[in-house]
């Protein structure tokens, strides 16, 4: 598992920025019904009716909308980049500014803090707690707001042979100017998603154009938060699995394994 010194490198990506473009440039109702649909899939749910919702490091906003349309009868939604609460907000407002969905600038880290938000039925947080230089306190901090037969429903980076490699990568586009991150994002499309379609005669832009069927997620928007994503930490399954058996006390009940990043879903025993 790695747990980078993020004092070895400087840190210029913006998440909420990334996710406010994303929002204005590429949301649609059709994106947020992609992500409803993906959320409850996963859940193994019809509907949130009568659940609460606690959405850990908000991003975009989209999947808290996507509780909120699924009927969620008490929805928190809290981020630690400011742009990420204001871009959540606005979503917010879009929908009525209902007075079950409240917006949160916060950390998961900040004791103080957390304990002002209330526990949840569904507690969810989507590749966030990977980067908050701190995982497994992350992970324990989102856990205390779980009731017997809470689902806790996270997305972790999986540890693979090239964990070095994208650390070194993550602190090159941090360290880089406007100009120099683009030929990094161009070099990525190009070496990692073109070039292997091409090598194995498939349609080199299938990927990319049906993207959106990707948590209702946009292709660019997600090759820029893999690159700048930094601290950045991972950790293998069975890791995972100890740390949310063992330490925490919890059952799993659903899992989803890509080839870096792992979906899991645990439940507290009631």
């Amino acid at each position: 598992m790695t747990n980078p010194n993020t004092s070895e490198a400087p840190i210029s990506f913006s998440f909420g920025k990334n996710w406010e473009a994303f929002v204005e440039q590429h949301y649609s109702p059709e994106r947020l019904s992609v992500a409803r649909r993906h959320l409850l899939d996963f859940l193994g749910l019809h509907s949130l009716a009568g659940k609460s919702f606690l959405d850990i490091g908000c991003g975009s906003g989209i999947h808290s909308l996507a509780a909120f349309t699924s009927d969620a009868a008490q929805l928190t939604s809290f981020d630690l980049d400011p742009a990420s609460v204001s871009t959540t907000r606005k979503l917010r407002e879009l929908h009525g500014s209902p007075a079950h969905w409240t917006v949160h600038h916060g950390s998961i880290l900040d004791e103080t803090f957390l304990a002002t938000i209330p526990p949840a039925d569904i507690v969810y947080s989507w590749g966030v707690l990977h980067h908050t230089g701190q995982m497994w306190k992350a992970i324990e901090n989102a856990s205390h707001f779980l009731a017997p037969g809470s689902l806790f429903y996270i997305a972790l980076y999986q540890t693979t042979p090239r964990t070095p490699y994208w650390i070194d990568v993550k602190k090159r586009y941090n360290a880089a100017g406007p100009f120099q991150k683009r030929l990094m994002e161009y070099h990525y499309v190009l070496r990692h998603v073109l070039l292997p379609d091409l090598i194995r005669f498939r349609n080199p832009f299938s990927q990319i154009l049906g993207y959106e069927k990707n948590r209702g997620m946009d292709f660019m928007t997600d090759i820029r938060d893999w690159l700048g994503g930094y601290p950045y930490e991972d950790s293998s399954i069975p890791e995972t699995l100890h740390f949310g058996v063992r330490k925490l006390g919890l059952h799993l009940t659903n899992i989803s394994i890509a080839p870096t990043l792992v979906e899991y879903l645990f439940e507290k025993p009631r």
